[in-house]
């Protein structure tokens, strides 16, 4: 069983791809093999597209929680935020030590989403986001503080590779 987290941004992927039809089809075979998981911060974000943008004519918000919705169903983490707030603040410290530039402002939430995938055991997270998330210094601080927490350190894949999980129902 593989159990998933996809950051905020991939949703904004599935809305626009093509094949989301065949996505979906493919989700509802695969669902013995994989569970697709969603967290509160990451659906507020969601919630934040300005109400009146739009895809393909459709409302952009909607269509992207109406997403979510669909490939979370019952299955958002729930955690403790004082935990994750201080396994994220120590990501923080780490990846500043190793040369991190950006401001924890702008990392916290995505140190959140990486601290609860590691404290739920999760296999994947999936994320888009080279720029923060997935900069080489952030990598090493989950590595190096998931050590001293005795935590798993999730595997990182992009839009791409999850579509191809997904579509290779589940395998």
């Amino acid at each position: 069983m593989k159990r998933i987290l996809p950051d905020t941004n991939i949703f904004g992927e599935l809305v626009i791809d093509p094949d989301i039809g065949k996505i979906k089809e493919h989700f509802e075979k695969s669902k013995e093999k994989l569970i697709i998981y969603g967290l509160g911060l990451i659906r507020n974000e969601l919630r934040a597209t300005p109400k009146p943008s739009k895809v393909e004519g459709k409302n952009l918000r909607v269509a992207l929680l109406s997403l979510y919705d669909y490939f979370v169903k019952d299955h958002e983490l729930k955690f403790d935020i004082e935990e994750l707030d201080k396994i994220a603040g120590d990501y923080y410290n780490a990846y500043r030590s190793f040369g991190g530039s950006k401001s924890k402002k702008v990392m916290v939430n995505d140190f959140i989403i990486v601290a609860c995938a590691s404290k739920n055991n999760l296999d994947i997270v999936v994320s888009n986001d080279n720029i923060t998330m997935l900069t080489e210094n952030a990598i090493k601080a989950y590595d190096e503080i998931n050590k001293i927490l005795n935590l798993k350190t999730p595997k990182f894949i992009d839009y791409k590779d999850f579509k191809e999980v997904i579509m290779s129902d589940g395998q």
